[in-house]
């Protein structure tokens, strides 16, 4: 199956010189073979002679002498069978072993000469397929992945004797900040509750605790209103990140923390699951399960049969490095009967080829996170039944080529991340932006495309039908020139129609690694916001 080029991300940048260098921070499939074999070469047992000698003596001891040759032969055929399987296991890692060794020359004489944009991506999307050959066995104890890490910065490591002031302050502060919890809304008290789903002081991206808000049938702009208030009430840090103008992660600050967390104890619930910690929110008719820092998600997770408002599996930390991926793909069979579901995350987790056909029965479903799913190839027609998703996000899916026609039934979508826009004569199957023209919510599109005459007359015509539209990135990835040659293509120049424009609506564009060298005839700042 051919695979689109990932586009670069500032979280998700591997660097195959490093996973090969630093061999004593982690298992090659290599030493795992070498291990592996150290302990399967025992002496092969005797045939147990001295017991033979005795028990002919006697024929009371017949039996124990026969059924000692059986063991005896049963067990020279297990290690017969394991010699012939560390063969073909051999073979197999001097297989890969190889094309690693190819991938990392092949970086560095980029690295020596200067290396394209282009040419990186395809680096990386060789080293993703390389990875994912690598057992998960050995996965979970790679730097990146490794279930004993520090999942998070602790804002407070620098000071002890400034944490001894706090604690003394929010001690003297919790009369009134309980006061002030018990005269929020409902609501306001679940988003402020949320906190204690994620470890104490962590940075938590603002739109974690958003899409929490949102899946108690909360709208987003109410979601939003409601988290800056509860800024200004004091009750949620800000946290400004790449000197932003606007906060984009949020902490809570101790002293809520503190007086918040006897009420906490009643509906928040953290246990052990694996190597790490899951935390379960109930309260009223909200229910919620957080993974908090498992790397390797099996199917005991969802056996509870719990009907959770959310299902926050996948990965809330900032950093890509925080690796997790689901043993097979029948974990997710638990969701089946969970139809109060409206937020589900799997959100960074690898080994997820398809999703199974009866998401379609999840009704309730509001937002679908499946961002950076990077083996995900098949996304089912059937999600088209989801009446209710308002967010999508298929960013990152780099195997996933197919989008489903069905994306055009969904009437009540605000925000689409990853839509893939590849050559319409190659896949004619494909949902296309004129079916998504129907979407008179959409407010928020990110588009990925390999095409370089994207977009085309018929495409703006398209994108101008989306009324609502207010946010749109578009990415290029590598294309290649009509000649076969890596040169850098120009792209087709449209007709001068003064209508051949972007969406009246438009406040924000975001394009990137355009191909051409001067701007595009479509590209008019004076119909911008």
């Amino acid at each position: 199956m051919s695979t689109r080029e990932a586009a670069p991300s500032s979280d998700d940048t591997p660097s195959i010189h490093n996973s090969r260098t630093h061999s004593k921070s982690k298992w090659s499939i290599r030493s795992c073979v070498a291990h592996f074999k150290a302990k399967c070469r025992v002496s092969k047992p005797k045939l147990l002679e001295n017991n033979h000698n005795t028990a002919s003596n006697t024929s009371d001891n017949d039996d124990h002498h026969d059924g000692a040759l059986a063991l005896s032969k049963l067990i020279r055929q297990d290690f017969d069978f394991m010699e012939e399987e560390i063969a073909k296991v051999k073979n197999y890692v001097d297989h890969v072993d190889g094309q690693i060794i190819q991938a990392c020359q092949n970086f560095k004489e980029l690295q020596t000469r200067g290396s394209r944009e282009r040419e990186l991506r395809e680096v990386k999307k060789a080293v993703a397929k390389l990875k994912s050959q690598i057992p998960s066995q050995l996965r979970i104890h790679s730097a990146d992945s490794n279930p004993h890490r520090k999942s998070w910065p602790d804002i407070n490591e620098s000071s002890g004797e400034m944490y001894m002031e706090l604690k003394s302050e929010r001690t003297k502060n919790a009369g009134p900040l309980l006061q002030a919890f018990n005269d929020l809304s409902y609501i306001k008290q679940n988003m402020v509750l949320c906190f204690f789903l994620f470890p104490p002081k962590v940075v938590i991206k603002r739109r974690v605790i958003i899409f929490l808000g949102i899946s108690e049938l909360v709208n987003e702009e109410d979601a939003n209103k409601d988290f800056e208030y509860l800024i200004g009430m004091g009750f949620i840090e800000p946290v400004y990140q790449k000197c932003s103008l606007v906060p984009d992660s949020c902490r809570m600050p101790l002293s809520v923390l503190s007086a918040l967390s006897d009420i906490t104890k009643k509906y928040v619930n953290t246990s052990k699951y694996n190597t790490g910690e899951i935390t379960e929110f109930h309260r009223g008719y909200i229910s919620s399960l957080v993974n908090v820092d498992n790397a390797i998600i099996d199917g005991k997770l969802l056996e509870k049969g719990t009907d959770f408002n959310t299902l926050y599996l996948g990965r809330w930390q900032s950093s890509a490095t925080h690796h997790i991926e689901v043993a097979d793909n029948k974990v997710l069979h638990g969701l089946k009967n969970m139809k109060r579901l409206r937020f589900l995350s799997l959100r960074g987790i690898s080994m997820i080829k398809e999703l199974p056909t009866f998401i379609s029965e999840l009704k309730s479903l509001k937002i679908l996170d499946l961002k950076a799913c990077h083996n995900l190839e098949v996304v089912p027609d059937g999600i088209g039944s989801l009446f209710r998703l308002t967010h999508l996000d298929m960013s990152e899916c780099y195997f996933l080529e197919n989008m489903p026609k069905s994306l055009a039934k969904l009437s009540r979508l605000e925000v689409l991340k990853g839509f893939f826009i590849g050559d319409s004569n190659n896949n004619k199957r494909s949902c296309t932006l004129e079916d998504l023209s129907k979407l008179q919510k959409l407010r928020k599109l990110n588009i990925y495309t390999g095409v370089k005459d994207f977009p085309e007359e018929g495409q703006l015509i398209a994108l101008q039908k989306l009324e609502a539209l207010q946010n749109l990135t578009i990415s290029w990835g590598g294309c290649s020139s009509p000649d076969g040659s890596n040169g850098i293509p120009e792209p087709r120049k449209l007709s001068n129609k003064q209508d051949l424009s972007l969406p009246s609506r438009l406040q924000k564009l975001d394009l990137q690694c355009f191909h051409g060298t001067s701007p595009p005839s479509w590209l008019r700042l004076s119909n911008m916001k």
